[in-house]
């Protein structure tokens, strides 16, 4: 069970800070929920029925320990997308709702190794790979205790020396 001020990630809506643990009254029935404050979304609070949070996927933050690992997978060779482009994005929607930092990772690094070799993204590319970015972005900003661009800045960067060629000496 969480607790008020814990730092969380939802799989799709990204990084969170539980507000406070409530009792809300729903169809005659009395449950337990997260009140979920999303970190980069101004106004937006999440309600999630405690005893639902599991099976959304709903997890802590990885431990600052974990971090290394990121980097990692981000200057990592990317891997190799599928041409067809149903399969593609299935693919990479499905590594993004895992909840799994280091799949998001991938698709972040995959999409930006594609974008340099191709030149450009597709709409739905790109919207793939924004989205990898707000929640990889958002579970980094809660462990470093950063803001979002900060965070942001820190993968880009990243990527942008792992994507540079190297040159023979």
């Amino acid at each position: 069970m969480f607790k008020a001020g814990d730092a969380i990630i939802h799989p799709v809506r990204g990084a969170g800070v539980v507000v406070r643990v409530e009792e809300r009254q729903w169809r005659g029935s009395s449950d337990l929920y997260y009140r979920i404050k999303l970190l980069g979304q101004p106004g937006t609070k999440l309600m999630i029925p405690i005893g639902a949070a599991e099976t959304l996927g709903l997890r802590r933050v990885i431990p600052r320990s974990k971090l290394g690992k990121v980097w990692r997978v981000l200057r990592a060779i990317p891997r190799t997308l599928p041409d067809d482009h149903k399969k593609r994005y299935e693919l990479l929607e499905d590594k993004l709702h895992t909840g799994d930092v280091f799949q998001v990772a991938e698709v972040v690094r995959d999409m930006a190794w594609r974008q340099q070799r191709k030149g450009r993204l597709t709409t739905t590319g790109k919207r793939r790979y924004e989205e990898g970015m707000r929640i990889l972005a958002g579970e980094i900003a809660a462990v470093q205790g950063v803001d979002l661009d900060d965070a942001e800045a820190q993968v880009s960067t990243t990527l942008r020396e792992s994507l540079l060629p190297t040159t023979a000496i």
